[in-house]
């Protein structure tokens, strides 16, 4: 006798419904532990372990470029399933197994800067797989009607959990690790780490358990490939182009910069790890208490209006780091990068939205995940050559990445046409999908119904 799995009903009933949204929102805190205990602490580990300044680019960018093809494998692998929690299980428990091996090689004093880049770019796939699919699960689970509410609640769950992370980690590290990470040897210490990643995959692992009692509705599976294609190639995919191209490039050249803030406050200021954190909590905070504001600017103005403004606010990021020497400049730094990205996300990401439609998304946002990674790696890569040319000075790179930032933001506006019709798309919803060492918090869109 064959056993076949019931297939899944088209539309879930109201309390499955419900169970689902109920879940998701521990889900999102518990994801949030992950991002403060996890990826939040990558840069300042590799510092701990002597990286030279090309790995310590490597370690930010290097998982971003490899990481995207978690998110293409997704969209190939959404094609022919009719669910789409196994994929966000598994991309999810692929963070677990890295992040335990993470803690148990730093527990056993094994841990490496090449094993750290090798497991971090696993960590980014998995992530970024899963990302993709859970875009795609809630879009449909979460009723249009209460979609903006719903998401903004979680969200505000989400912001807390990650502040209480950040403070929690940096607090843990400063009275476990013997000194900071950019005075003690190359290697010493390494137990504060084991702990942090230790708890990141509890809470990652916490998160796989929920999606398993996640109830999910039928998925017919993306369009083929060959619709994204005739899109790109109306007039309207044709700015679409324009805009991803431009995301790519002002990544290539904030990461010229970008990777070596930490290195810089870690190695040259000495920062302990509490003072590190808080200026990681800075970017996060003004971040969030910016995002809605920047939103209803987006409302009032326009996409592409907004962008350009965002466009120069992130070329001024790099200009206080060029004197910055104390705790005071950094947080001054760190709180312009929170407020200029918060406005450069909500503006690239509308003004996207109005270049596209829902059925070309995924396949664009895959496409963005490849360019802006290449874009990242490079830039990396560029900075690193940077330092090397100025004998080591992490200053000459920001102030590299500093000009080339400002000269996209005169020449991006020009190159990407202002719509014919601005789309009345209401509220903008954004998820959490990771930090960034630029921006502290990273956003995705939630999928939506219609357009």
């Amino acid at each position: 006798m064959t056993r076949t799995t019931a297939p899944l009903p088209n539309r879930l009933s109201e309390a499955e419904t419900a169970r689902s949204m109920h879940l998701s929102i521990i889900e999102g805190v518990a994801y949030a532990i992950m991002v403060a205990f996890g990826e939040a602490c990558f840069l300042a580990d590799a510092v701990r372990l002597g990286a030279s300044p090309l790995q310590q680019g490597l370690v930010i960018s290097l998982p971003l470029c490899g990481g995207a093809l978690g998110s293409v494998v997704a969209v190939a692998w959404l094609r022919g399933v009719t669910s789409r929690r196994r994929i966000v299980a598994f991309g999810s428990f692929v963070q677990v197994l890295v992040l335990a091996a993470l803690a148990l090689t730093h527990a056993a004093g094994a841990g490496s800067t090449l094993m750290l880049i090798a497991l971090a770019v696993m960590h980014q796939a998995g992530g970024q797989m899963a990302g993709t699919a859970w875009n795609s699960w809630y879009g449909d689970v979460v009723p249009s009607g209460v979609r903006g509410s719903y998401f903004g609640v979680r969200s505000r769950y989400v912001y807390l959990a990650t502040l209480l992370g950040v403070v929690g980690s940096g607090v843990m590290l400063h009275f476990i690790e013997p000194g900071a990470a950019g005075v003690v040897a190359a290697g010493a210490g390494g137990a504060g780490f084991a702990w942090v990643f230790g708890i990141a995959a509890f809470a990652r692992l916490v998160c796989v358990v929920l999606f398993g009692f996640s109830p999910e509705p039928r998925f017919r599976g993306l369009p083929a490939p060959r619709t994204t294609r005739r899109f790109l190639g109306t007039s309207r995919g044709r700015v679409a182009w324009r805009v991803l191209l431009a995301g790519g490039a002002m990544q290539f050249l904030v990461y010229i910069g970008s990777p070596y803030f930490g290195p810089y406050m870690l190695r040259d200021l000495q920062f302990t790890y509490v003072e590190y954190m808080l200026a990681s909590l800075a970017v996060v905070v003004l971040k969030v208490v910016a995002l809605p504001a920047w939103g209803r600017l987006v409302d009032a103005h326009g996409a592409r209006s907004v962008y350009a403004l965002a466009l120069l606010l992130v070329a001024l990021v790099p200009l206080p780091w060029l004197w910055a020497q104390g705790l005071g400049w950094v947080l001054v730094a760190q709180a312009l990068s929170g407020f200029a990205w918060g406005g450069y996300e909500v503006s690239f990401f509308s003004t996207l939205l109005e270049a596209t439609y829902k059925p070309t998304r995924p396949y664009v946002f895959a496409a963005q995940n490849l360019i802006q990674g290449t874009g990242q790696l490079l830039g990396s890569l560029a900075g690193a050559g940077v330092i090397a040319w100025a004998g080591g000075s992490f200053l000459a790179c920001f102030a590299v990445s500093a000009v080339g930032r400002g000269v996209l933001a005169l020449i991006a506006p020009l190159w990407i046409p202002r719509p014919a019709a601005r789309d009345s798309r209401g509220r903008l919803l954004l998820r959490v999908i990771g930090f960034r060492a630029h921006g502290g918090l990273s956003h995705r869109p939630v999928d939506e119904e219609g357009a």
